[in-house]
């Protein structure tokens, strides 16, 4: 059951195109500020070492290191997407190409 779920070869073209646009809108709320956030983190641990560590600071670090993860995760489902797009398109000019002969 979940096997058909994500074999996104059975969805139709525009079920696709929805789930890229989501993919690439989580992707950008995800890397919004993130490097930035994480170098004013690697900062302050390396500034404050043991008392950053006391007042969270690698748990805020594992945290970012998970968004990160999550954003990987996006932009690669909204590639997969994007390359079954473009194989259905040149399958779609094939077959009409082949029609106009």
């Amino acid at each position: 059951m979940i096997r058909r779920l994500v074999d996104i070869t059975r969805w139709p073209a525009l079920l696709i195109l929805a789930f890229a646009g989501a993919m690439l809108v989580v992707f950008a709320f995800a890397t919004v500020g993130l490097f930035t956030t994480t170098r004013a983190n690697l900062r302050f641990l390396a500034e404050f070492g043991w008392r950053a560590v006391s007042e969270g600071g690698l748990w805020q670090l594992a945290g970012l290191i998970g968004l990160g993860l999550v954003a990987l995760a996006c932009f690669m489902a909204y590639k997969i997407c994007e390359s079954e797009l473009i194989g259905r398109y040149f399958t779609w000019v094939g077959r009409d190409q082949a029609r106009r002969k």
